[in-house]
Formats: C-alpha cells, sequence, structure tokens
C-alpha cells in the first residue's frame, strides 16, 4: 500500500515534498507528530479513505493520536430504537439508556476504523478500553440536568507515549469513563484536551468544508487567530458552529503556541501532511514575522546560518552589501525571504526554510505574506531544488534553461529580465 500511494504522490510532483516532510516528523517523539479529530461524518462517508491514509502514515513510522465522533450514528441508531432525543445548546442529554447506545455506537466505529486501517497494512488500536480517559459529570446548562455527559478531567498522556512509541495508532471516540459510570463528552473539546497534553507539531481537524471560507466561499490559507481573526468575525465571515471552533482555537493557541492547527477535507489529510502549500487553513497565534527594508538591525550572523544550512553551500561575503527591496524573517530566524529588485521588477533571491521548522506551516505563512506584499513576482530555483514540484504551482509560468528554472507570477517578465535573472551571480557557492 505504501508504494501505492508513493506512485500515486510521485505522479503529481508530490514524492519530494513527502520525503521532506517526513524527515521532518521522523525526528519527533512518536507520540508529538499529529492529533487527527475526524468527525462522525467522515467515519459515516468516507471511512476506507481515512483508514487508508492513516495506513500509510503507519507504514512511514508515524504515528498520529486519532479522535473521533459518531453524532449522526448515534441519532440514526437512536431513532431506530425509538429512544427520543433532546440536545441543549448542541449537547445531547444523555440518561442511562441513551449512554448504552452512546457507547456501543462510538465503540463499533472505533473497531471499524482501527480493522480497516490494519487491513491496509497499518498498525491501529482501539483505545477506549484501555482507561486512558477520566472525565466528570458536566455541570447543567440552561438549568437542565444533562446526566451522562462529562468533560475529561484526565488523560494518560504516559500511555498515549508508549503505545505510539509501540508503533501504535491510538484511536478514541468521545467518551470517558468517570466515578459513576461511562460519560459522553464532546469530540472537539476531547480533541483540544489531548492536544494539551501531548502538544502534537500539528493538530488537524478534518471537516467537510476543507477549510475556513471567505465571503467568497474560498477556503482562507492562513488566519493570524490574534490579528486577522477580530475582523473576520466582526465582518461575518466565519459564523454560526465555525466561530465556535476558531476561537476554541484561538484559546488553546495561546496555551500551545508551538502547535500547528490546521482545517482539511477528508480527501486531502495527506496533502494537509505532507505538502508545503497544504490544502485547507492554518490557524497561527500572532504575527512571528517582522519585514524590514534592509538588513540593517537584523541578525546577519543568523541569516547567514539559516541560508547556508537550508542551501547546504556557503553565503558570498558581501552578499549583505547588496541593496534589497524588503526581508521578511520568523523572529527566531527560522524562515526568510528576501526580495530584490530586478529591472524594475521584484525578483525573491533568497525563500529558505529552517530545517527543524520544515514540517511547522512556516513556509507556507512566509509565502502568504510574500503573496500579499507583491501581486507579482519572479524568482530563480536550481533544477534540482526538491521544492520546485511546488514552486511550479505558485508560478503562472516557468521558463528553464541550463541549471536554473525561471518562476513568476502576476505579470510575464519580459525576455530581457528572464535572460538577466539566468545570468544572475551564485550568491550561494559550494566551501
Amino acid at each position: 500500500m505504501k508504494s501505492v500511494v508513493l506512485n500515486a504522490l510521485r505522479m503529481f510532483g508530490l514524492d519530494r515534498e513527502v520525503a521532506l516532510f517526513h524527515r521532518a516528523f521522523s525526528q519527533l517523539p512518536a507520540h508529538r507528530f499529529a492529533v487527527i479529530k475526524v468527525s462522525g461524518k467522515t467515519l459515516e462517508n468516507q471511512p476506507q479513505g481515512i483508514a487508508q491514509d492513516l495506513a500509510f502514515l503507519s507504514s512511514l513510522g508515524l504515528t498520529p493520536i486519532v479522535v473521533h465522533g459518531a453524532g449522526s450514528q448515534i441519532d440514526a441508531e437512536l431513532a431506530r430504537r425509538g429512544i427520543p432525543m433532546q440536545k441543549i445548546d448542541g449537547l445531547r442529554v444523555t440518561d442511562a439508556r441513551t449512554m448504552k447506545v452512546v457507547h456501543r455506537v462510538l465503540d463499533k466505529a472505533t473497531s471499524k476504523l482501527v480493522a480497516a486501517v490494519n487491513r491496509k497494512g497499518g498498525r491501529a488500536i482501539n483505545a477506549n478500553g484501555m482507561r486512558l480517559l477520566h472525565a466528570s459529570k458536566r455541570a447543567s446548562v440552561q438549568g437542565v440536568d444533562l446526566q451522562h455527559v462529562g468533560t475529561v478531567d484526565r488523560i494518560d498522556a504516559a500511555q498515549l507515549r508508549a503505545l505510539c512509541q509501540s508503533g501504535f495508532i491510538p484511536v478514541l471516540a468521545s467518551m470517558a469513563p468517570g466515578e459513576t459510570g461511562w460519560f459522553n463528552v464532546n469530540a472537539d473539546t476531547l480533541a483540544r484536551e489531548v492536544v494539551r497534553r501531548v502538544r502534537p507539531q500539528k493538530f488537524i481537524l478534518i471537516t467537510s468544508t476543507g477549510g475556513i471560507l471567505d465571503s467568497g466561499g474560498k477556503i482562507m490559507s492562513t488566519i493570524d487567530v490574534e490579528n486577522e481573526l477580530p475582523a473576520l468575525l466582526k465582518a461575518g465571515v466565519i459564523t454560526e458552529g465555525m466561530r465556535v471552533k476558531v476561537e476554541e482555537i484561538r484559546e488553546l493557541l495561546q496555551e500551545v503556541p508551538q502547535t500547528i492547527v490546521e482545517i482539511c477535507a477528508p480527501d486531502r489529510l495527506l496533502q494537509e501532511l505532507f505538502t508545503i502549500k497544504g490544502s485547507g487553513t492554518l490557524l497561527r497565534s500572532g504575527a512571528n514575522l517582522k519585514s524590514a527594508q534592509s538588513f540593517r538591525g537584523l541578525n546577519r550572523a543568523a541569516i547567514r546560518s539559516l541560508l547556508e544550512e537550508s542551501f547546504g553551500k556557503s553565503l558570498i561575503s558581501d552578499y549583505f552589501r547588496q541593496p534589497v527591496e524588503r526581508v521578511i524573517v520568523e523572529k527566531n530566524y527560522s524562515g526568510i525571504a528576501i526580495v530584490k529588485r530586478l529591472n524594475k521588477k521584484c525578483y525573491l533571491d533568497k525563500f529558505a526554510i529552517a530545517k527543524k521548522s520544515q514540517a511547522t506551516g512556516l513556509a507556507k505563512i512566509i509565502w502568504q505574506e510574500i503573496k500579499n506584499a507583491y501581486p507579482d513576482l519572479m524568482w530563480r530555483s536550481s533544477v534540482h531544488n526538491p521544492v520546485n514540484p511546488w514552486y511550479l504551482k505558485q508560478a503562472d509560468g516557468s521558463q528553464k534553461a541550463g541549471e536554473w528554472i525561471v518562476f513568476w507570477y502576476g505579470i510575464k517578465p519580459d525576455s530581457s529580465t528572464i535572460q538577466k535573472a539566468l545570468r544572475l551571480p551564485k550568491t550561494m557557492v559550494k566551501p
């Protein structure tokens, strides 16, 4: 199965990106790779696709922690049994009879997903009966006793770590035992609590929308939850259930700012994990970038170290004396974009991400910043650069000559500018 998926990725020019991200993920402790929250509707409508993606991750030695719900399946089973349903503020009033159905449906959904992953060559495990979670009864809502509805107050992070380190993908349903029996818990809340405990590199939420949509119905690539989200909420761009979700994500990122939160569609999980552009919406906390019109005031030694690590070559000695249009750099010097002028055109001279940050979504954030600042741009890349397939997707056109490829978007540069870009002297040289 692994070879089949890799061949498919190779056909779309994504295999090099997958290899780049896989190297970065493989350096993490097993449990800190990702928490993936899968909706009940996704499990109901696309179970084999999710199972195949999880089996592929397993075949790469990657063990995400999976949390899922099964709301629509529970509704259907309750209706089939003639058991009345009541919800308060979206929370299901769960009496003892309802809880038995909830437990049975959720555990069955977990077992089916685990079996499907394992049939496809992965290693998943139903973790519902392992007492990894503990819940307490939730307070009444609008004066109504929700009965067997709880909030998770304890997670056995050590046991989760042990399962991941043993090569298993733990799968948890949205329920947890407590002092008085099992409780129905909210799947989104459970997933966030797992993130708080294990602090993964990525927190992926799989939704039918595939991301957060702008006013035109287009998926927004990135959102700064501190500086951009308030205006989006005020304008009514983000509404209803997604509004609640992103506000909760903003609170989560205040506690675990190092975790990358992404929302994607069910059939775009691998693309979200293993490509620079991703497919959905990346949510980040605060603006960690700074912009300057020269190198003055910036840490030139850190910039040199970043560029030399990224390109595997030495930066020429007089590089910082050359004029620049703009420098966009991550505050800890983990990523950088350097824009210059070439025949009055904006030219991206350097774009680099530190190896430790290549799977964090930083490239996507900086690239979005570039596009916001420059509606038209050109750049040059070595024909051996593994990022070229991604560059090709960002570009409106390209021209290859010898050891270089010139890319552009927004406007096609004239032939003299393209030729000048091809003839630019190298600024990264072999040591």
